[in-house]
Order: C-alpha cells, then sequence, then structure tokens
C-alpha cells in the first residue's frame, strides 16, 4: 500500500500538458509527451533527461511499434518516429469533417491492434471526436463517435476487456474484447467517479489491476479486475494525467500532470506540476505491447 510520500522528482519540466507516459524496456526510456507545447520528452533512469525532440503539431499519444520505431498521434494522423535520427514518416492519416481535431490517449492491445481517440483541441468539450482501432496492416476503424475527451484506454493483461472512458462522463467504461478479431461487445460501467473528479489516462499491474490518473482529484486510484478501489495514491499536483510502469523490475510508476487551466495560485501550491513524477511501488507492471505496423 502506499500513501503518496514516496513520489519522487524524476525529470523537471514545466509541461503544459505532461501526458502519454511510455515505457520503452530495449531502450531503458520512459518517453511522454508536452501537448501544447509540441514535444517529446524522454527520461532514463541510468542516464537522466533525454533532449526534447519538437513536433510539428499536438501530440496526443505515443506507443512503440513491433520495428522498434515510436508510434506518434500528432493532429492528422500516426506518425512513425526513429528517435536515433528524429526522422518522421506518415503511417496512418486520420481525418475528421471538423476543424481543430488532435488524437489523444492511445495503447496497443496484445495482437498489435491500437486503440485510440481524438478529440477537440480547444478544451471545449464539444463532442467531435471519436475512438478508433487501427489493425495490424492499417485497416483503421471507426468503434465509436460523439467522443468529448478520450482517455483511460487500457487491454487487461489476458487481453480479454478493453478499458476507455469519455472523462466529462465521469466513468469508466470495460468492454469484452474478441482477441482475434477486435470485436467489442458487453460494454458495462466499470467505475464511477464523483464530484469535479474525471478519469484520465490509466495502465494495468501484473495483477491485472487498473492504474488510474483522476484529474482534479490530485490522487492515483487503484482498482482490482471488478473497478472496486485497492488504494489511492495521493499526488502533489492537481491533475495528474496518465501513470506506467517502468523501470528495470517494471516497479516504478511515472506519472504526468497538466499544468493547463490552473491559476497562478494553483501552480504556486503545486510546484511539481509540469514535471515528470515517480512512485517506486510493490506492485509490478507489464512489459509493453507493440503496434504491428
Amino acid at each position: 500500500m502506499l500513501d503518496g510520500s514516496g513520489v519522487e522528482l524524476a525529470q523537471a519540466e514545466e509541461a503544459i500538458t505532461g501526458e502519454s507516459p511510455l515505457w520503452d524496456d530495449r531502450r531503458g526510456i520512459v518517453w511522454w509527451i508536452d501537448i501544447q507545447g509540441r514535444r517529446l520528452l524522454g527520461f532514463s533512469p541510468k542516464a537522466g533527461p533525454i533532449a526534447p525532440m519538437h513536433l510539428p503539431s499536438e501530440p496526443g499519444l505515443v506507443a512503440l511499434a513491433d520495428d522498434d520505431s515510436l508510434i506518434v498521434g500528432l493532429e492528422d494522423g500516426l506518425w512513425r518516429l526513429f528517435p536515433e535520427t528524429g526522422a518522421l514518416k506518415l503511417l496512418t492519416p486520420v481525418t475528421s469533417p471538423h476543424p481543430d481535431i488532435r488524437l489523444n490517449d492511445g495503447k496497443p492491445d496484445w495482437q498489435g491492434r491500437l486503440w485510440f481517440g481524438s478529440m477537440d483541441k480547444s478544451g471545449s468539450g464539444i463532442p467531435h471526436g471519436a475512438l478508433y482501432c487501427r489493425h495490424p496492416g492499417g485497416r483503421l476503424e471507426t468503434v465509436r463517435q460523439g467522443v468529448r475527451v478520450p482517455n483511460a484506454i487500457a487491454v487487461s493483461r489476458d487481453g480479454g476487456t478493453l478499458y476507455f472512458s469519455d472523462s466529462p462522463s465521469q466513468q469508466v467504461l470495460a468492454f469484452d474484447l474478441d482477441q482475434s478479431s477486435g470485436a467489442l461487445g458487453n460494454e458495462r460501467v466499470f467505475r464511477t467517479f464523483t464530484g469535479t473528479d474525471k478519469p484520465d489516462g490509466a495502465c494495468i499491474d501484473a495483477n491485472n489491476g487498473l492504474w488510474i490518473a483522476v484529474v482534479n482529484g490530485a490522487r492515483l486510484d487503484h482498482l482490482n479486475a471488478d473497478g472496486h478501489l485497492i488504494e489511492s495514491v495521493p499526488m502533489p499536483v492537481a491533475k495528474p494525467t496518465m501513470c506506467v510502469f517502468g523501470g528495470s523490475e517494471l516497479s516504478d510508476l511515472f506519472i504526468t500532470s497538466q499544468r493547463r487551466f490552473l491559476s497562478a495560485d494553483q501552480l504556486a501550491q503545486h510546484p511539481l506540476t509540469g514535471a515528470l513524477l515517480r512512485v517506486r511501488t510493490s506492485s509490478r507492471g507489464t512489459p509493453p505491447n507493440r503496434v504491428r505496423i
């Protein structure tokens, strides 16, 4: 059990919206993004911060590909990024009839499909976004429309459950995931949040527990496979955005957060906001899945 007193500063940054921490087990790096800052950031537990990479538009997610490139979701689609050179190559265009759309949140499943969302980038909450699935080989499927802010995308350890939240609804949904076809069924409410709390990014641990960042709640919630609360971990930031297990033992939780929409007083009260944080745990994560190109 954790009480939040062990939260450490891993990488000092003032990310406007820090998001999508990703453990790259082969390089030994936590990749993460600053959405409005249009940057890909990186931190090595052994060597420290990686030089930022500037991106041509707002990123919304970063994932690993099966060829060891990174998949970065930019405003116009999914791009392959080669971190050793900084080169970008368009993988899958994603178009929308609505202006001011960007991608947000995304995770691969065990079969290499990439589940990801899109949203109105102004933060207005207009339901112009969608939930997508990119299948291996490149076929793009629109799974759900009318999405406001897609988040909490995660796949259970056994690969049979997909989690998803449209954050303003304050609900995390669970779906049965057919591993061979990618079809979703048996939609149900997994967890409901109250007050001003909203579910944001999530990750899975080795016991099939879901760890989720609670925006406005200044905490991480650790839920079991039935959606019941195991523990809450206080965070020294008002708007934690996502967490991921990383490190050599997959036992360190790395957490990102958001400065956007916070007042000067709120930022003064939470000086670590926008940095990459770390909590050393007794839990273990799972090795990262990879997108099959």
